[in-house]
């Protein structure tokens, strides 16, 4: 069997957008950005930023998914827009090399939050990491409706316990954060060079609405429904992240949110004491499983186009009775836990950002090329061409300003690129 079913409806697709995207960033980032910026003023202007650039992002990738509602995503666009070959390094990049750091990243997240809470040696959360990939990896073998169940519950938990985490703080918060700064705090045009070193971390927390095009051929009715899954997803993730930086300042000092690496558990903490701040741990932990399950249910949908479309080996295409493609499932797990067994949360999502940069960039170039050979589709960008252009151009400057700042991230990034690139010239 090598076809997906249409299943996923709005409800599901909305649940599988935002249990993606609110993951470990949301807990973990709050604090590398407060570090980065210094001020609360200049760190809330970069998520608010951060939800704009997520637009522009959204808007493109609405009109490409429904353009070509295909399993595997951005590997479809760039197939028929520049070829074979650069479809085969997409794809491989975006299932093995993005998603695996990025799996093997959350992984490694929720062991942290699981051995904060178990009171546990943290040189376990590389092993613990590994496991809970494992463990995901094999609830959603068993098919695509227990993947399902397993995302729809864990994401209305978290959605309506961070609720309560944003109530909790505006209620019984002093606004300790919004006033005062650190005192490495950037000004003049310093402030330019730290938004940019701060945007991977933000970049990573809003990340997760592209992976939709990966189960678009499993959504209903796809050119009502996608549209509705990018914008909407966004809007939630979007509200849901501005209003808990704005309750963490209203609790937390800045010097403290820039020091933490469990923001919502501190605040929790400050205001309840040494239960709260469990309790919110244990949520952070829900929170950071629901994205991993998310991960796990649609990375391998990449591995299975590639493989139909015989860019890879042909077992990567087959399906279990389930509905799930279980080789391409156990590849993505394997790597996936390799990397989680030797890399650290800042290092994976590193990478993970330099390589969403430039896949995501030639996923935008392929939009120009679809759209002058076709110019009707199902949904279309507003303001085409400035937000295609403004967002190719953000992620031109990042990808330049991460080389100034990190050089040999840069140079790990590329090398796997060109690898994949070289490997390329085995498809036909």
């Amino acid at each position: 069997m090598t076809e997906l079913k249409k299943s996923l409806r709005l409800v599901d697709g909305l649940a599988m957008v935002v249990g993606i995207t609110v993951g470990s960033g949301i807990f973990r980032t709050p604090g590398l950005v407060a570090a980065r910026l210094g001020r609360p003023g200049l760190t809330f202007v970069a998520w608010i930023l951060g939800a704009g650039l997520a637009l522009l992002g959204a808007l493109c990738f609405a009109e490409l998914t429904t353009r070509l509602p295909q399993a595997g995503g951005k590997y479809v666009y760039i197939r028929e827009a520049f070829g074979r070959r650069g479809a085969f390094v997409v794809g491989v990049m975006e299932s093995l090399a993005i998603n695996g750091a990025a799996i093997a990243a959350i992984g490694v997240a929720a062991a942290e939050f699981l051995i904060r809470l178990a009171g546990w040696s943290p040189a376990l959360a590389q092993a613990v990491g590994a496991g809970f990939v494992a463990l995901f990896t094999a609830i959603n073998l068993l098919g695509v409706q227990s993947g399902r169940w397993v995302q729809n519950v864990v994401t209305a938990a978290k959605i309506l316990a961070l609720g309560g985490v944003v109530v909790i703080a505006f209620a019984r918060g002093t606004g300790a954060g919004w006033h005062g700064a650190l005192a490495e705090a950037p000004h003049g045009w310093a402030v330019w060079g730290a938004l940019a070193a701060a945007s991977p971390a933000v970049i990573w927390t809003y990340y997760g609405y592209p992976d939709l095009a990966k189960i678009a051929e499993e959504v209903v009715d796809p050119g009502r429904t996608l549209p509705r899954l990018f914008l909407g997803g966004l809007a939630i993730v979007a509200t849901l992240y501005l209003l808990l930086n704005a309750a963490f300042l209203q609790v937390l000092p800045i010097e403290q949110i820039a020091a933490s690496k469990l923001v919502a558990a501190d605040v929790a903490t400050a205001i309840l004491g040494a239960s709260g701040g469990a309790v919110v741990a244990a949520l952070a932990l829900l929170v950071v499983l629901a994205s991993l399950n998310g991960n796990v249910f649609v990375t391998p949908r990449v591995l299975f186009g590639l493989a139909r479309d015989r860019l890879a080996p042909a077992r990567l295409a087959e399906v279990n009775a389930g509905g799930t493609p279980w080789v391409a499932m156990l590849l993505v797990g394997a790597v996936a836990i390799a990397l989680a067994t030797t890399g650290t949360f800042e290092w994976l999502i590193g990478l993970a950002i330099v390589w969403i940069l430039v896949i995501d960039g030639w996923a935008v170039l392929a939009l120009f090329r679809l759209r002058r050979r076709e110019p009707i589709a199902p949904f279309r960008v507003p303001l085409y061409p400035w937000v295609p252009l403004a967002l190719f151009a953000v992620y031109g400057a990042l990808f330049v300003g991460t080389a100034v700042a990190q050089p040999v991230l840069i140079v790990e990034a590329v090398a796997v690129l060109v690898g994949v690139y070289a490997l390329s010239w085995t498809t036909r």
